[in-house]
């Protein structure tokens, strides 16, 4: 960087240093680095440099805080020896564009005009041929100041969706209301933008009123910005007009030397898997390599829905909320201490008093495990959990009526899935999933029940769970999962191998006998017994009989998806990919671990 650059950081630091971080936060003043900047704008700019257009270039900057992307436009045209441009810059923020318009000034550009003003209103539509930026990246929601923006904002944008008004989405549509018909924007903005069930609407104008041609996503491990290491973002560029076919994709990156090659490593993902892949939401799933978008493919030609109108199941988040539903709870603690006991069968009785069931939370369920969670202590933000002192210990934090609970059975059915709502892409396990009796459900699990009627509800559940807690659906559902939340908007693009009668009651067999492995799970034995599908009760407590189980469901639903053995051999590599199964049983010798052992019966 040349010397006025320098000074441009210097002046740009010590303004960022002054205010709190309360102000920053709320005012957006995150300064974007030059070294980020300079590839976004030079990806930008130099298509529109062979335009054979005598007038100057009309960049703008609708956000421009300190004029780092106007900055670095200012050098890309100079380098590539360009006709002259005129650097156009409006901010809220009075002295943010006085340090933009000293540093432009002081490279001795003779067409600059920055002002202070709002780049959501006071910019004439469709007068820039280029829009750079990083704009804010806040939530229009607080107070009465806020309110009457968004009132007066709505009316002028129309791809924001029905929830809140964020402001980098607002920006996004304003670059392209902004820009002439083939002008390009370049933007740096929340990964929200590609995963978020609300910007959809955002998503589709970009590729139906653009080509959008580069999606380059970083994760803040590098502190690119002064915010949470784990906060991620991305830099997108597109032309104004035409329809988008494909787009370039990067997700994860954390250096930004990767964005500045002059070819960086992508994937081309093309519009028609898009929709394939997410055909309620056009989200992105967040794919590392040409193969891992091949693989998804294929799986989900092969499978159904898991929700939706075709789907196999319903899904709701609990039958209680934590929050809203705590006058309905009864502490474990205090209700043994008033007298209450477990029969050790799921309910708490005293005499003379209504029976109250133990309410599951989705620290007490692990992978095909009904009982890995005891309450140790603490409630709210503060609980502990540990593990259960032996496998029939039933230790909830909290518990309900059994009256009003049973009273409502008729609805409900026979058993559910429960499926923890809190995860992660990068956990050792992100689908944690067991069959369960019909017990309350606290919010941190989401359940999952039979969408239609059916004559063997049981076996559709066993069989659901076996498939959900194989590494098969994990690795799919890793790909897809972006945040830490999995509701049903993540889970709706999700889909289940279609598999054959025997399959489905082999699945069914192989989860009833991990899930229903204690007295309060006994019930479900005796369903299944009903519904003509096991007839003998052998539960699989021992350890190394649980892992040949979980080998076969592996197995059989790789199958049923049409995996290969070479298939199964890039789901499982190790480190350094970071969505990979190499946490999985760590402590366990490597060729015991269920990746390997899954490998190993494939061939």
């Amino acid at each position: 960087m040349s010397q006025g650059n320098d000074t441009w950081s210097e002046d740009a630091a010590r303004y960022q240093n002054a205010l709190s971080h309360e102000q920053r936060k709320r005012d957006g003043v995150w300064f974007t680095p030059l070294e980020l900047a300079m590839p976004t704008a030079r990806r930008t700019l130099l298509p529109l440099l062979s335009e054979n257009v005598a007038r100057p270039l009309r960049i703008c900057d609708p956000a421009v805080g300190g004029g780092s992307f106007l900055l670095a436009a200012s050098t890309v045209l100079q380098e590539s020896g360009h006709r002259a441009a005129e650097f156009h810059g409006i901010d809220l923020d009075e002295q943010a564009t006085n340090l933009a318009e000293a540093a432009l000034l002081a490279r001795n550009e003779p067409h600059v005009s920055i002002r202070v003003g709002d780049g959501l209103t006071d910019l004439e539509p469709e007068s820039f041929d280029c829009i750079l930026g990083n704009p804010p990246w806040e939530t229009l929601q607080d107070g009465e100041n806020a309110k009457s923006r968004v009132a007066a904002l709505r009316p002028h944008f129309h791809h924001q969706g029905k929830g809140k008004l964020y402001t980098y989405r607002l920006f996004i549509e304003r670059a392209v209301q902004l820009l002439r018909p083939g002008g390009r924007l370049g933007l740096i903005v929340p990964a929200s933008l590609w995963f978020d069930r609300d910007a959809e609407p955002l998503r589709r104008l970009l590729l139906d009123q653009c080509e959008w041609q580069w999606l380059f996503g970083f994760e803040n491990r590098e502190r690119i910005f002064a915010i949470d290491s784990r906060y991620r973002f991305g830099a997108i560029v597109a032309t104004k007009g035409g329809k988008t076919s494909q787009v370039q994709v990067a997700f994860g990156r954390n250096r930004i030397d990767e964005w500045a090659d002059a070819e960086p490593e992508h994937v081309i993902y093309r519009r028609e898997e898009l929709q394939r892949l997410s055909p309620h939401a056009g989200t992105f799933v967040e794919v590392d390599t040409r193969r891992d978008l091949d693989i998804l493919t294929r799986m989900q030609a092969r499978g159904q829905p898991l929700l939706g109108e075709q789907g196999a199941f319903t899904w709701r988040q609990g039958d209680f909320n934590m929050t809203s539903d705590r006058d309905r709870f009864a502490l474990r603690e205090q209700a043994e201490r008033d007298g209450y006991r477990h029969d050790g069968l799921g309910v708490w009785r005293s005499t003379g008093h209504p029976d109250l069931l133990a309410l599951r939370q989705g620290a007490m369920i692990y992978d095909l495990q009904a009982n890995s969670g005891a309450h140790d202590c603490g409630v709210g933000h503060k609980t502990q959990w540990r593990r259960p002192n032996t496998a029939d210990e039933l230790q909830p934090l909290y518990l309900v009526d059994a009256t009003a609970w049973h009273k409502a059975s008729a609805k409900r059915g026979v058993a559910r899935i429960g499926l923890r709502a809190l995860s992660n892409a990068t956990n050792e396990r992100t689908a944690i999933a067991c069959l369960l009796p019909d017990v309350p459900c606290g919010n941190s699990l989401g359940v999952l029940t039979p969408r239609g009627p059916s004559l063997q509800p049981l076996l559709q559940l066993a069989a659901g769970t076996a498939m959900l807690a194989s590494l098969p659906f994990d690795w799919a559902l890793r790909m897809r999962l972006a945040g830490t939340n999995l509701n049903r908007f993540v889970l709706t693009d999700c889909i289940l191998p279609n598999v054959d009668d025997a399959t489905m009651t082999r699945l069914a067999q192989l989860a009833l006998r991990m899930c229903a492995t204690t007295p309060w799970t006994h019930e479900l034995w005796q369903i299944a017994q009903r519904e003509g599908w096991n007839e003998r009760c052998e539960p699989a407590t021992e350890a190394e009989e649980r892992r040949a189980l979980t080998t076969e469901i592996d197995v059989a639903v790789g199958q049923a998806f049409g995996l290969t053995h070479d298939d199964a051999i890039w789901m499982t590599r190790g480190e350094p990919f970071i969505k990979g199964f190499w946490r999985i049983e760590r402590t366990l010798p490597e060729a015991q671990r269920r990746p390997n052992r899954w490998l190993a019966a494939c061939r």
